[in-house]
């Protein structure tokens, strides 16, 4: 008998999982994202993947690197992956560099930002890469004219020697060809030694850069083979702490933007076979740079060019939906069984209960989630550990078990998201607040908690940006009374709206952790008298015309009206008078009318 703890769950980050797991195993698991469309991003002009912490953005290019060698055994696939590999000693010596070299020279007309600019170390680091990615492939990515001879002759000059207490910048890129090791051994010849990056060796500086100004004039007129090569570039952190630090790093990673834009542009033009980099970005960061750096119009450089990655599916209460169908193929594979329609119905109706605390399944898995791969491992992984891990069914019993530790795993991972724009302290003034608080409250509510208990923080300065920020990481939605509707950032809702119409909620799966209750502001009905999406009514025709039926019915009491688009609801139009009465369903509000909207329900 198949126990929960004999499915698959992987790892919250996919280069864990691979390290760990295995390629193959991570491969067989994979479920790419709604409506993703690989060929445009491989053959078209986009070059970055953008999306929240979770979203799978790293998975993706390890799915990639998987599908162009599909494509072609021959190709050639490079990866630079910075989480663990890039110390805080190598952005530093970074800083360093880039102030000597723009303290000497002007770089074109890009805007120099405080005797800062990462751009032309950036364009360096990856004219090396790509150097040794030739060497690794045996010379066979580029022909070997003049062309390349004076390419490498540059690179050979421009040292490279291994020692924290010298310049070693390009040993960021330790990950090589296809999950392999890189030969580490090839190292330039030094002709410039930057053995002291605190130097004040100008001359030496003026040579690099001349160096790489003439890289930047070979590059595009080298020839390339017909093999295809593409660079993964992972995704660069930033973590809001001491102010130096946290804007030298979102400088480094807008710098990079602007250079892989840059070099794939070059790239396309270049004679021969193709060349790609693409690059995972998380959105938090993005919004970070805009808010604490001066961007350089960084926005313009991503829009057309950047894959937004969101599982967002239309059916959102349906085991059809691409997140639940990670966790769906997960469960096939312990089970050992062919991923069919067949077998999936089959698992759904010998794992999953009809309902769970008055919702269907799958709508309850989904309420508990942020449509993201990674809340699918967190509750494979929660589910996994103590008693659940024996049951062989996600049934009642298995959320009640796992809900307070799903609820603190998912509060760590949106404070890790946070950590881009706050600081550890202001994310636990923010939760401190939020924390024994209403489940649904108002904008009022809110302010008259911090008044009473946070008048001395910046919770009172900053409210109404941070609520926004709150609604964009998923700590927050809206709630409207009116027909028991929600809004979500992750369902593509954007901004939080403050206004009479809505409240603010708390999101499902941190209410366990944060110990909210449910009393709620008290201008909303309590719950069991609101009108919801999906009661039937008794309703009586007061009108109607050639496209609407218009209704009236009765909730506890009081009088609603409601209307009835002909196109989707059959009556004969012998049965349509005024007085006469029909069974109605509720599939919605409309705001604009202040009615409800209706079907017939035989």
């Amino acid at each position: 008998m198949i126990k929960i703890k004999d499915i698959y769950a992987g790892k919250p980050d996919a280069k864990d999982e691979i390290e760990v797991e295995g390629y193959e195993k991570f491969l067989d698991s994979y479920i790419t994202p709604s409506c993703f469309d690989a060929d445009n991003l491989i053959n078209g002009t986009f070059c970055f993947i953008s999306g929240y912490k979770g979203t799978g953005k790293t998975a993706l290019l390890y799915y990639l690197q998987d599908y162009v060698s599909n494509i072609d055994q021959s190709t050639v696939t490079s990866f630079i992956l910075f989480k663990g590999d890039y110390s805080d000693i190598e952005r530093q010596e970074m800083l360093h560099l880039s102030k000597r070299l723009v303290s000497t020279i002007s770089i074109s007309n890009d805007i120099i930002l405080e005797g800062e600019d990462f751009e032309i170390i950036w364009r360096w680091l990856f004219y090396i890469r790509i150097w040794e990615d030739n060497k690794n492939s045996n010379e066979n990515l580029f022909l070997k004219d003049d062309k390349w001879k004076q390419f490498e002759s540059i690179i050979k000059k421009i040292n490279n020697i291994a020692n924290k207490r010298k310049l070693v910048i390009p040993r960021i890129f330790k990950i090589g060809l296809t999950m392999t090791q890189a030969d580490t051994s090839i190292r330039p010849e030094a002709e410039i030694d930057f053995s002291d990056p605190q130097a004040t060796n100008t001359a030496a500086y003026r040579k690099l850069v001349k160096y790489i100004e003439e890289l930047d004039a070979i590059f595009p007129t080298l020839q390339r083979t017909d093999i295809p090569y593409y660079i993964f570039v992972d995704e660069l952190e930033a973590y809001y702490g001491e102010d130096k630090v946290f804007k030298r790093d979102l400088k480094l990673i807008r710098d990079l933007i602007f250079t892989i834009k840059k070099l794939n542009l070059v790239a396309r033009n270049m004679v021969g076979g193709k060349i790609k980099i693409i690059c995972s970005i998380r959105k938090e960061i993005i919004n970070s740079i805009n808010r604490f750096v001066v961007t350089k119009e960084l926005n313009k450089t991503t829009s057309g060019f950047d894959v937004p990655l969101n599982w967002n599916y239309s059916n959102t209460n349906s085991f059809e939906h691409p997140i639940l169908k990670i966790l769906l193929k997960r469960i096939l594979m312990a089970e050992k069984l062919p991923d069919t329609i067949e077998n999936e119905k089959q698992i759904i109706k010998k794992w999953f209960p009809a309902s769970i605390e008055d919702f269907d399944a799958a709508s309850y898995i989904l309420n508990n989630s942020w449509f993201k791969p990674r809340d699918i491992v967190r509750l494979i992984l929660t589910a996994k550990t103590g008693l659940s891990g024996e049951n062989t069914s996600f049934n009642a019993n298995t959320f009640h078990l796992i809900r307070k530790e799903y609820s603190r795993e998912s509060l760590n991972e949106i404070r890790e998201e946070m950590r881009a724009l706050y600081s550890e302290n202001e994310i636990d003034t923010i939760f401190s607040c939020l924390t024994g608080f209403r489940k649904v409250f108002s904008l009022k509510n809110i302010e008259e908690r911090i008044e009473k208990y946070f008048s001395q923080t910046f919770l009172k300065e900053k409210l109404q940006d941070i609520l926004q920020d709150l609604y964009r990481l998923g700590v927050l939605g809206n709630y409207s009374r009116i027909g028991d509707l929600y809004r979500w950032q992750h369902k593509g809702d954007d901004k939080l709206i403050l206004s009479d119409d809505w409240g603010i909620t708390i999101h499902f799966a941190l209410q366990s952790i944060l110990s909210v209750n449910s009393k709620l502001d008290s201008g909303l009905n309590n719950y069991e008298q609101r009108i919801k999406v999906g009661n039937c009514y008794e309703s009586i025709i007061i009108n109607f015309n050639n496209n609407y039926i218009f209704v009236e019915f009765e909730n506890n009491q009081k009088q609603y009206t409601g209307y009835i688009n002909r196109r989707f609801s059959y009556m004969p139009d012998s049965k349509i008078k005024e007085g006469a009465s029909l069974n109605a369903q509720i599939i919605g509000y409309d705001n604009t009318t202040k009615n409800w909207s209706m079907i017939i329900k035989n």
